[in-house]
Formats: C-alpha cells, sequence, structure tokens
C-alpha cells in the first residue's frame, strides 16, 4: 500500500521539474538522471531506518508550488543583520546582486552563481553530482535536478580570506513555495576561509526547503562553517551537507538550529587525506511543537585523522528532536582519534530527544570514544540557585544557558554567538511565561 503513496506524494515535483525545466541552466542530462534517481526513491517510508522518528507525511500532503526567478526577484524581502564583512543573499535559491555585496572580492577569492562564475568548464558536472546514500539522498538528487543557481564560492591556493562572508539563504513568496538552494565551497592548497551559512525565512508562510551544501578542502586548506537554521515556523528544511578534507586540511563546523517546523540535517564527513580533522559542534533548540532531526556521518579513511562531535539538545513543550552520530574508522586508518558526545536536555514534560551515537572500527590503533545522556535539570543544582536567592525561573535559566553553554563557547565569531545567545535567551523567556 506504501508504493502507491509514494509515487502520488512524487508527482507535483516532477509537474515542478517540467515547468522550471526550460529555465533551468546547463547539465541537462545529469539532471534529468538526478530526477529521475528521486522517482526511484521516492518519500521515505515508516520502514525506512533512516527516517524511524521522523515522519514525512505532514509534508507529503503538502503542495507547493516552484519558486521561479520572478517570485525571487518581486517577493518583499527582510533580511537578517549582517553577520560577516560580506554579504550573498539567495532568494528561494536564485542570487540576488542588488540584495549581495559582490563586488570587488577578496583577492584570490571568486563568488557568484554557477552559470556566470565557471560556466565553460567542468566545474557544472561535479557541482551538479548529488551524493549518494544516506537518509537524504532523494531530496539531494532533487536539488541537483532543480536548483536553478547554484552559488559557487573558490578560494585560490596559498589565500588566508580575512573577510567573512555571510550567505544568506531566504525562503519565501506569498503562496506556499519549494525551493532548492545549493552552495558549493572549493579551496585550493594551503587556503583559508570563514563562511556563515544562515537558512531564514518569513514566520506566516509555508515552504518546502531541500538545500544542498559541499565543499572540498585541498591539502593544508582550513574552512570553519558557521550554520545558523532559523527557518520561519511553518518551513520544512531538509538538508544535505557533504565535505571532503584533504591531508592536512581542517573543518571546523558550529550548527546552530534554532527554526522550522521540521527539519533534517545530514552533515556528511570524508576524512580522506593524513591528518585532516574536524570538529563539529551543534545546539539544537526544539520548543513548541517544533521536530529536528539531525544526522552526522564522520569517515576515517586516511591516517592520522581526528575528530570530534559534540551536539547539545534542548526540547520543550511537544518539542521533539533526533540525532545520530555515527563515526567509521576504516581500514588501514590507522592512529585515528575519534570523540562522540551527545547530551542533551529536556525542560518540561512532553519533550522529547532520541539520540544514537554509534562507532564502526576497523582499524587496530586508534583512540575512540562515546557517549550520550538524555535528562533533566539537576534537582541539587536547582536547590543550591535556590538557596542564593534566585527564582525557579532564574535557576532553570541559568543552568540550561550553562549546558548550552559547552557548545556555544566553541563559536569563535563573535555576530553569531551573539546571536545564538540571544535566541536562546529569548526562548527561555518564552518558556517561562505562562501558557494559555
Amino acid at each position: 500500500m506504501s508504493e502507491p503513496a509514494r509515487t502520488t506524494a512524487t508527482e507535483q515535483y516532477r509537474e515542478a521539474f517540467e515547468t522550471l525545466r526550460p529555465a533551468l541552466r546547463g547539465q541537462p542530462e545529469r539532471r534529468s538522471a538526478a530526477f529521475a534517481r528521486f522517482e526511484e526513491l521516492g518519500f521515505p517510508g515508516s520502514r525506512d531506518e533512516a527516517w524511524k522518528y521522523t515522519n514525512l507525511r505532514r509534508l507529503e500532503s503538502r503542495r507547493f508550488a516552484p519558486a521561479i526567478r520572478a517570485d525571487a526577484l518581486c517577493a518583499k524581502i527582510v533580511l537578517p543583520a549582517t553577520l560577516g564583512d560580506r554579504r550573498v543573499v539567495l532568494v528561494n535559491g536564485h542570487l540576488r546582486d542588488d540584495l549581495s555585496n559582490l563586488r570587488s572580492p577578496p583577492s584570490g577569492v571568486r563568488i557568484g552563481a554557477l552559470g556566470e562564475v565557471r560556466a565553460h568548464d567542468g566545474v557544472a558536472a561535479t557541482v551538479l553530482r548529488w551524493p549518494q546514500g544516506g537518509g537524504t539522498e532523494r531530496f539531494a538528487a532533487l536539488n541537483a535536478a532543480m536548483s536553478a543557481d547554484p552559488l559557487l564560492i573558490e578560494v585560490e591556493r596559498g589565500i588566508r580570506c580575512n573577510e567573512v562572508l555571510h550567505v544568506v539563504l531566504v525562503a519565501n513568496g506569498a503562496a506556499p513555495t519549494m525551493s532548492y538552494p545549493r552552495v558549493s565551497v572549493r579551496m585550493a592548497p594551503d587556503s583559508f576561509l570563514r563562511v556563515v551559512l544562515h537558512h531564514v525565512g518569513d514566520e506566516t508562510g509555508e515552504h518546502f526547503v531541500a538545500a544542498v551544501v559541499d565543499a572540498e578542502l585541498a591539502d593544508g586548506a582550513e574552512l570553519h562553517a558557521y550554520r545558523i537554521q532559523a527557518a520561519g515556523g511553518r518551513a520544512f528544511h531538509i538538508e544535505r551537507f557533504d565535505v571532503t578534507v584533504g591531508a592536512g586540511a581542517r573543518l571546523a563546523v558550529r550548527d546552530s538550529q534554532l527554526g522550522s517546523s521540521l527539519s533534517r540535517l545530514d552533515l556528511n564527513i570524508n576524512l580522506a587525506g593524513r591528518a585532516a580533522e574536524a570538529a563539529v559542534t551543534g545546539l539544537f533548540i526544539a520548543d513548541g511543537s517544533r521536530h529536528l532531526d539531525t544526522h552526522v556521518h564522520i569517515d576515517h579513511r586516511g591516517v592520522e585523522t581526528r575528530s570530534l562531535q559534540d551536539y547539545r539538545g534542548v526540547a520543550a513543550n511537544r518539542g521533539r528532536a533526533v540525532f545520530n552520530g555515527k563515526t567509521v574508522v576504516h581500514e588501514g586508518a590507522q592512529k585515528s582519534n575519534a570523540r562522540q558526545s551527545s547530551r542533551n536536555l529536556l525542560l518540561t514534560q512532553g519533550a522529547e530527544i532520541d539520540t544514537k551515537p554509534e562507532l564502526e572500527i576497523y582499524a587496530d590503533d586508534v583512540q575512540c570514544g562515546h557517549g550520550a545522556t538524555t535528562g533533566q535539570l539537576d534537582p541539587a543544582a536547582m536547590f543550591y540557585l535556590r538557596s542564593r536567592g534566585l527564582s525557579e525561573d532564574e535557576a532553570r535559566s541559568a543552568l540550561t544557558r550553562a549546558f548550552a553553554g559547552a557548545v556555544l563557547s566553541r563559536i569563535d565569531h563573535a555576530p553569531v554567538a551573539s546571536l545564538v545567545h540571544d535566541e536562546l535567551d529569548d526562548r527561555l523567556v518564552r518558556l517561562m511565561e505562562p501558557q494559555s
């Protein structure tokens, strides 16, 4: 009975693909193959292990119109405060030059829509590929088929970019829309870049965003990515984030999940070269009836590779969150060092967080460890703070901030850290307000 429903659910996307196809730039065969893969996989069913705790029936039942470029140009846009030295804005997946600051880019850095920056070489073929495997392959393939204006950021060999790029990905429109933003980062050997990936949307509109971010770090490169998912409260946000890390290269991802009605993030990191490193830390806040699902997968393939996963989750009201962190140390990846931590806090009755840390080790000379906890605020700590004159609400807020502080302290870009701190404080204040 499930297969006919899944076929029906994909019909509107076939219609959207046919509508958009004439305006899509380049790679028509690759786009067709990507869409065929999406149709083959369909929406995940109840037996799909990768979607065990996240039901997409609400998304399947909705109808969305494709966000064509005219909508992106005409829609009223409210942008967040700038969190970097240079802002790049995509609206419903389309690059908006009028809202971006792309003139005189930093020396050795190229930023622009794929069709304009590298229209005549083989880069398009690699940018429009879709990642294989994992629960979000189907949506990554959908993105590869219909992404109209992939944003390409290239950093040349030896360039250390001092500017912080603030990439704002906006979903909006009067009608429910579907959009497919795509960002590709290509870093040459010994280059350095900091980028803020900031997903936003209006609070009243219902939108479906299938986003893809991919990055390739050549030997000795270093990328700091600050991800903020602050989509509108009625949005469906599904994102695939894939990174390949070369020898001696370093990756830092600071993830903050604050928005949307339902979201899913698959973050996949391939430590391909010798002594490659990745540090991934994150905070998610599932309050109201928000549902946040996060899967982090790190492959150790090179010798002497190092990785850290450290996520903190907070849930309240009827909020639900899912965290699955997996590390695989492949055969031959000797002297790898991998650490995993998932700690979660339930602030109210009815909230739920499901966490699953996983380690697979196929090498014998490694250092690996993982741990996971889910619980409520420590009664002894609450009593101590109350005895020092704090109200119950003040004590609860102080302990929650301290709990989140372990990962927030790793956000080394002050504007992003301030935004996330302020949002956490605002959520805590609202939690303390009487419920109607």
